[in-house]
């Protein structure tokens, strides 16, 4: 065993311990525990370890509002204080972009925090049980319902729970649920059969359900759920990404329109189902919305007919190819992964006037404001927005202007 002290965090969820000049990460650690530790996986510089032993608990740790914290692995922070958490994640955020990045004088990110319990959620099945993955695993760990979602999602969740016991050898895949107080989507991966018989099964408690298998897309009932945001209703169907936080989605659409607004043109690489699209389209000229996703282009435009929006266009593209069109405004949302250095080749020469960039992995963002800082662009605000609450996940929001 080891003694050690914990006295920061790192991405991931890990507290930090370094023991003669190893550093040792250390999950369900809070920074000023003093813990005893064993060795798990060893590195030249650095390892990973658990906790065995706690000896002095941090002064920032609170107790676990949910029974399977430690167990199940949708959250790494339940330990801590949720107003430390923000810090933790502000203290994160500037050590990535200054050392991964390479960008000392950013400005200081402000942050805004949320505990609005979720939207949507993914549920998992396996083996005829119905939970969340373990942490830092694929195997499943059941659940009755989670602390962090909504009480419509959960409302949904235990429906399915009473369906899986009763259709144990036909109820396998994946489920995600989309809800709000107007009513609820579902997707899944299951065979056709099972699928009608779950749908018919949930009743009024689901208004749709869309079966996702390889090659085919069934809709059942209600493609979309209507979403309020700014003002709009945005159409959004179960299987297409959509925010689990609803305050912070409004506060970061709102953000990007106040930053945008009075532009000619916008264009919104990665627009989803146009959450933000669709709310600049009051604000600026004309919009461009750019999506790879069928349904969510298909989504959008539906909202944008029964909206009465008709400076807003989306086209099914690759981000990558689409055509910048002289826009003199650009909203870019890409997945974890980041841009592409040849997209943000492609960006700054044609060099729009403000780029709002929305991030939820901090290493990647701190590699591409690299590149666009070394085109000429500068960074004028960041916002962290805790989409994602008691989670290691954190969302990022950068305004930047050229020259």
């Amino acid at each position: 065993m080891i003694l050690a002290r914990i006295d920061s965090m790192a991405y991931g969820g890990y507290g930090v311990a370094r023991v003669e000049g190893f550093v040792h990460f250390v999950p369900e650690s809070a920074p000023g525990d003093l813990v005893e530790i064993e060795p798990v996986v060893r590195k030249k510089s650095h390892g990973f370890s658990r906790l065995v032993r706690m000896l002095e608990p941090s002064p920032l740790r609170t107790d676990p509002f949910c029974p399977y914290y430690g167990e199940c692995g949708g959250c790494q922070y339940q330990h801590i204080r949720y107003p430390e958490q923000l810090k933790i994640k502000q203290e994160i955020f500037v050590d990535q972009t200054r050392r991964l990045g390479r960008l000392p004088d950013l400005p200081s990110p402000q942050v805004v925090g949320s505990e609005t319990k979720r939207i949507r959620m993914r549920f998992q099945v396996r083996q005829g049980e119905l939970g969340l993955f373990r942490k830092r695993s694929h195997t499943l760990c059941p659940i009755q319902e989670c602390a962090i979602a909504s009480a419509d999602v959960n409302a949904v969740l235990k429906g399915l729970r009473t369906f899986r016991s009763r259709n144990r050898a036909a109820f396998s895949g994946t489920i995600s649920v989309l809800a709000s107080p107007a009513g609820a989507l579902v997707s899944l991966t299951l065979l056709e059969e099972a699928a009608r018989d779950l749908y018919g099964f949930l009743g009024r408690m689901v208004q749709g359900c869309t079966i996702v298998n390889p090659g085919a897309r069934i809709v059942l009932g209600e493609p979309y759920l209507a979403m309020p945001v700014q003002g709009l209703r945005i159409f959004v169907p179960p299987d297409a990404f959509w925010q689990v936080n609803p305050e912070i989605n409004e506060i970061l659409v709102g953000m990007i329109c106040e930053f945008m607004q009075g532009s000619d043109r916008v264009m919104d690489l990665y627009c989803g189902c146009g959450n933000i699209t669709l709310p600049l389209s009051r604000v600026c000229g004309h919009v461009v919305g750019i999506e790879w996703d069928r349904p969510s282009i298909e989504a959008a435009r539906h909202s944008a007919s029964e909206a009465g929006i008709g400076n807003a266009s989306f086209f099914e593209a690759d981000a990558l190819k689409a055509e910048m069109q002289d826009a003199d405004g650009m909203v870019l949302d890409p997945p974890r992964s980041g841009l592409p250095a040849a997209l943000i080749r492609k960006i700054t020469g044609h060099r729009p006037r403000k780029i709002a960039y929305v991030s939820c992995n901090p290493s990647t963002l701190a590699r591409d404001l690299r590149l666009f800082v070394e085109s000429g662009y500068r960074v004028i605000s960041i916002r962290l927005l805790d989409m994602f609450p008691h989670t290691h996940h954190i969302e990022s929001m950068v305004f930047l202007t050229s020259g």
